[in-house]
């Protein structure tokens, strides 16, 4: 008889305890909400000057007087891969009011991250994709795992931040704390 059976069980045992020890690290996403800045340590806006897919320079500076959502993510991210809609939506619905989507992905490729955004159905437009492609932009901006949002007021200041997914971009919980930056 084969030892596949007893391979099979120890892989799904490690993959067990992986999950548990990494459940038990990270936020749950359905505890997940805006968080003040401050509380994560964060009290200055980093500098986020990154090219985009198309290879063009983006600088966050130049978009002072808009509402920025900041999102660090990455493709092999399962929660980052079905944040996606979610922040898409966002840029769609509050775009014309001021509210600019911009997506940070970390350490990926370009090949791969439009494999991912093809498989998904998404055009490379869909919202401004960023490629850090050394974490350091992430680092600087102490992100604590990913997915993690940043929203950035029309003053350019850090106001919030998301650890985790955004599951409901609709939701009260989301859409407050936008809808009264937009308005400032």
């Amino acid at each position: 008889m084969s030892n596949y059976p007893r391979r099979m069980q120890a892989r799904e045992l490690i993959l067990s305890l992986l999950f548990l020890l990494l459940t038990s690290i990270y936020p749950n996403t359905s505890q997940a909400q805006w968080r003040s800045a401050v509380t994560q340590g964060i009290t200055q806006t980093p500098p986020l000057q990154l090219k985009n897919l198309a290879g063009q320079d983006f600088n966050l500076s130049t978009y002072k007087g808009k509402v920025i959502i900041v999102n660090f993510w990455a493709s092999w991210c399962e929660p980052c891969r079905e944040e996606f809609d979610e922040l898409i939506y966002l840029q769609e619905k509050y775009a014309a009011k001021g509210l600019k989507v911009v997506a940070v992905n970390l350490g990926e490729m370009k090949p791969r991250i439009t494999q991912f955004l093809k498989g998904s159905g998404i055009t490379e437009n869909a919202i401004e994709i960023l490629q850090d492609r050394n974490s350091t932009i992430y680092k600087t901006w102490k992100a604590r795992g990913i997915p993690t949002s940043f929203l950035v007021g029309k003053n350019g200041k850090i106001e919030s931040v998301w650890i985790g997914s955004i599951d409901n971009a609709d939701s009260d919980e989301v859409k407050a704390k936008i809808e009264a930056l937009l308005r400032q």
